[in-house]
């Protein structure tokens, strides 16, 4: 169930549309920061401190933005749906 806020919330972001939310919410924020993190732990994982310094962690960093990217898109359509779900059933 959304609240009040939530749900205006939810209507700003809708009107901006589906499109901008995917790219926004899945691609850049959840895509990239988890890339960023990811990148930081394996290299940090694999090489100690020093290793984020190092071309592996370009590498990584590389490699973990294109698959998470793609994987942001869809989790972007995920929410999107899901989202749209518990708006019809508020109305």
């Amino acid at each position: 169930m959304l609240n009040e806020r939530s749900e205006k919330r939810w209507e700003k972001m809708r009107a901006k549309g589906k499109r901008h939310f995917v790219v926004n919410s899945g691609v850049l924020r959840w895509g990239l920061i988890t890339a960023v993190l990811y990148s930081i732990f394996v290299t940090y994982l694999n090489n100690g401190l020093a290793g984020i310094l190092l071309n592996d962690f370009l590498r990584t960093l590389l490699i973990a933005v294109i698959v998470f990217s793609i994987g942001g898109y869809f989790w972007g359509i995920w929410v999107w749906k899901w989202q749209e779900k518990n708006h019809r059933k508020e109305q």
